[in-house]
């Protein structure tokens, strides 16, 4: 026969539960508690102790998955809040670092930069903590602006996970041996948002950016 004492610690080792699994332990164990009623001995009868402070373990497991829905939906407002408020940067010219780019869980991603001449350059990705995931050497560079493309993976073809990634630029120098300055920094207009991840992304210059990159916000970013 099922007992109250299984049923009720099922239901508080499994608080996370939805509401409705709540409400289906919940009406199993009054039937169960119902029936227990019915045919205890009434020369012996059951503590009615038992019954309460099972009840109040209910009712706090409840309560538990209430203050989880309440929360969940306040989340849920502060990220919709968040993805309308960048939604002011369309049409604005930003200044955004160049050097960090989001990599999402599928595709490529792009950094831009400029250089004062052209030549070529070792170039390596890493993560935000400096752990160096990916190398590549002699890339052809141009004087100007421009953006280097990396897929997303290490040097062992290995998919990296989505996440923020910096471009270093280990050398540089011109054909002839000169070394050449590379300027992170870039200037363009917001075309448009991207809502589609978790992490909002703004379109520069082609080149999906966060936030957290942009320096400056106006119509001319160096003034």
């Amino acid at each position: 026969m099922t007992s109250i004492g299984s049923i009720t610690s099922q239901a508080v080792t499994s608080a996370s539960a939805d509401s409705s699994s709540l409400i289906q332990n919940y009406e199993t164990f009054l039937t169960v508690l119902t029936t227990q009623i019915q045919h205890q001995d009434p020369m012996d009868p059951m503590d009615s102790s038992q019954f309460t402070q099972q009840l109040v373990q209910f009712s706090g497991v409840e309560q538990q998955i209430k203050s989880n829905e309440q929360l969940e939906n306040l989340a849920s407002m502060m990220t919709s809040s968040n993805a309308l408020g960048v939604l002011n940067f369309v049409g604005t010219t930003v200044k955004v670092d160049g050097s960090q780019s989001y990599l999402n869980d599928f595709g490529s991603t792009s950094y831009s930069f400029s250089s004062d001449a052209a030549g070529t350059a070792d170039i390596s990705i890493r993560t935000l903590d400096g752990n160096t995931v990916y190398t590549t050497n002699d890339v052809n560079i141009t004087e100007g602006e421009q953006t280097f493309t990396w897929n997303g993976t290490d040097n062992s073809g290995n998919r990296l996970p989505k996440g923020t990634y910096v471009i270093h630029f280990d050398t540089a120098n011109e054909d002839g041996g000169t070394e050449v300055t590379i300027d992170t920094d870039t200037v363009g207009v917001v075309s448009d948002v991207d809502l589609s991840s978790s992490v909002p992304m703004l379109m520069v210059n082609g080149q999906a950016i966060q936030t957290s990159q942009i320096k400056s916000v106006g119509i001319d970013p160096d003034a």
